[in-house]
């Protein structure tokens, strides 16, 4: 699903961002409608680049990057665009009126919605497309924002894409932590071989022992498979893809245990 490139089919006072792209493309070619230095966020704003799609991210809050490194581990999601806007201003001005609900302004003039995350999935019949919005328990009881989320959800109904409020209760700042250090391989650039990873994961779990310090499995492993210089690399590679299936709610860290489901 991508909006037409043509700044002409745009009211005037959208045109210069659509000119440079936001909203627009799919893919690494995607660009988000708004970024972090367009938005204060409580110092909760974040960006980093891709693993999965080779473009800089741009997040909202810590609950917005936690989900989006849990779609990016994702086998099945081929594609994530944050930051979606609902250009159809048409549609979600007259939504807005049945509803009894102010359109968001900027600048006195009407600004599209945006929706936190279009997820493209894999099925077994082709593709899939899934609207997120991320908003914490509390923010979800706050009447304005169930107003928001209310259009955003009847203007996906009207063009038949699923919407969803995801649940984000367990999205804590310890699972945020765990999934940011076993993205360090990515991070290091680290170039990862799939055989290298089978054998260290195969080692790993071999000489896995509960109450051991991290730092110390991965060195044992390291040296059973002769991958010394990238075995914390491996790990982290092994734990993202799910080659080591890591208990993430449990804090992770080089110098204590971690928990590994076998």
């Amino acid at each position: 699903m991508d909006w037409p490139h043509d700044p002409s089919l745009y009211p005037t006072y959208l045109r210069p961002r659509v000119r440079r792209g936001f909203g627009l493309g799919e893919g690494a070619a995607y660009q988000p409608w708004i970024r972090v230095r367009d938005f204060g966020s409580k110092g909760t704003c974040s960006n980093f680049k891709g693993v999965k799609i080779r473009r800089p991210f741009h997040f909202l809050s810590s609950l917005e990057a936690t989900n989006y490194l849990l779609l990016e581990r994702d086998p099945d999601v081929l594609d994530i665009r944050e930051q979606y806007p609902i250009l159809d201003l048409k549609s979600t001005l007259q939504l807005c009126a049945q509803h009894k609900i102010k359109h968001g302004k900027r600048s006195g003039f009407p600004e599209p919605f945006t929706i936190d995350f279009m997820v493209t999935r894999r099925e077994a019949y082709g593709t899939s497309i899934q609207a997120q919005s991320i908003k914490s328990a509390a923010d979800r009881r706050l009447p304005k924002v169930q107003e928001r989320l209310n259009i955003e959800y009847q203007w996906c109904k009207e063009v038949g894409v699923p919407w969803a409020c995801v649940e984000t209760e367990d999205f804590t700042k310890q699972l945020l932590r765990n999934l940011r250090f076993i993205r360090r391989w990515f991070v290091d650039r680290y170039d990862p071989n799939e055989e290298s990873a089978q054998r260290f994961a195969d080692a790993f779990a071999r000489s896995y022992q509960l109450g051991t310090p991290l730092t110390e499995l991965i060195r044992m492993a390291g040296s059973r498979c002769c991958y010394r210089h990238t075995a914390e690399n491996l790990f982290q590679y092994c734990a993202w893809t799910n080659l080591l299936k890591v208990d993430l709610r449990r804090p992770i860290s080089l110098n204590h245990s971690v928990v590994l489901h076998l």
